[in-house]
């Protein structure tokens, strides 16, 4: 006989988890509902924690099962599921604030609908971004340049704060949409001071605390690196400095992922325009996107957005990749109970998603869960139950307990 304890989870957008059992259909159950709420909290570890030694008995009351531990007997009813610790990634958004994101392109791919300005599109994908993942992404902001910088062709046009606009940090979401520039400005102005972009990014995560919780950098640009304080040639001179420096936020831990918008694969001229002279931009983001180690398979190691449609389809498919389909359970699973059930998304979604919630041995190639260590801790999502969990952000684990 069993009895069955039920976590539940709703998540916004992106997580994961694993199983680890079935029930038995003769069960007498009575559950209890957790929900976990991000920022992640920790659980209250002062009930059983099923460390190894531990053995099964009989429950004398024939009600339940009972683990015995140096302090005694556990019943079923003395385990609580605690409340799920997912992986956060934090996640510092470097953006292109230069003059140049004002000129208009083909925002939906429909040569037919009026044109927007680049920066419009770019407020607008950030915005679906962070409503979709404040909830299990700690994102920071970065403008290069700052809010500060002008039009004038001196340093002032290359200006960037030292730190973010914006810490990285839990629900920070209204906060940067609140700081950067809204959607239809016709203000924003300045050079493309991408290696100070990036430094500050890393100065950001080098400051944060703990090491368990992955950091990135994505870095959207619409043009060539300039602004290098060193060169006489602010504008026209391409800024050399920003591959060590991608280079070492790397050897730091922080992998860039590279987004162009609408760059162009073709020499540049000599001119006083603003612009680096004679380089080719996007053979300049190809080269960054290999030594970030996020290069992309194929020609285009970068994701080049021509419009807003595959600006946001970059951005999703990144913050796909950082989020971690690994989840904790808040405390082991102790001898005397199992994971019953992992339901992922709406109950509706099983018969169109069958066998996800099947315990697997080999997570590269199956579809299912499997816990992350014989401490039965933690669990992680494989295949298509990954996929989906990251597409709904719903998970219910329920636990079994043995009853003789």
């Amino acid at each position: 006989m069993q009895r069955s304890l039920r976590s539940m989870a709703w998540l916004a957008l992106l997580l994961t988890a694993c199983p680890d059992g079935k029930a038995d259909s003769d069960s007498d159950a009575t559950s209890e509902v957790v929900t976990s709420i991000l920022p992640p909290t920790t659980a209250d570890d002062s009930t059983s924690t099923g460390e190894p030694g531990t053995t099964v008995e009989p429950d004398p009351t024939g009600t339940g099962s009972s683990t015995t531990t140096d302090d005694g007997p556990i019943s079923c009813d003395d385990f609580t599921p605690a409340k799920l610790e997912p992986v956060v990634p934090r996640i510092v958004l470097v953006l292109d604030k230069s003059g140049s994101m004002l000129l208009e392109w083909d925002h939906d791919g429909d040569p037919a609908t009026e044109a927007v300005s680049r920066w419009s599109s770019l407020r607008a994908v950030v915005e679906s971004m962070v409503g979709g993942l404040d909830s299990v992404v700690q994102f920071g902001a970065v403008l290069f340049p700052s809010l500060e910088a002008t039009s004038k062709p001196t340093i002032a046009a290359c200006v960037v704060d030292a730190g973010p606009l914006v810490p990285v940090g839990p629900q920070s979401g209204a906060a940067i949409l609140a700081a950067i520039p809204p959607g239809d400005t016709t203000t924003i102005a300045g050079g493309t001071p991408s290696t100070q972009g990036i430094l500050a990014a890393v100065s950001e995560l080098d400051g944060l605390e703990g090491d368990d919780e992955p950091k990135f950098i994505i870095f959207i640009t619409d043009g060539a690196a300039n602004c290098d304080p060193d060169n006489e040639e602010l504008f026209d001179d391409y800024d050399d400095r920003l591959a060590q420096t991608v280079a070492d936020a790397r050897t730091a831990g922080y992998q860039t992922h590279v987004v162009g918008i609408d760059i162009s694969n073709a020499l540049t001229p000599v001119l006083q325009d603003g612009n680096p002279d004679g380089i080719n931009p996007w053979e300049k983001l190809n080269e960054l996107a290999e030594i970030a180690g996020t290069a992309r398979d194929g020609d285009e190691k970068f994701y080049n957005a021509t419009n807003e449609q595959e600006l946001q389809a970059a951005l999703m498919a990144i913050t796909g990749d950082v989020v971690s389909c690994e989840i904790n359970l808040g405390k082991p699973v102790p001898d005397s109970f199992y994971i019953q059930l992992v339901e992922i998304g709406e109950e509706s979604d099983e018969q169109e998603y069958p066998g996800m919630d099947t315990q697997v041995g080999d997570c590269d190639s199956e579809s299912g869960w499997q816990y992350t260590s014989p401490a039965r801790d933690a669990i992680r999502l494989c295949g298509a139950a990954c996929e989906h969990y990251k597409a709904t952000g719903l998970i219910e684990i329920e636990y079994g307990c043995f009853i003789p």
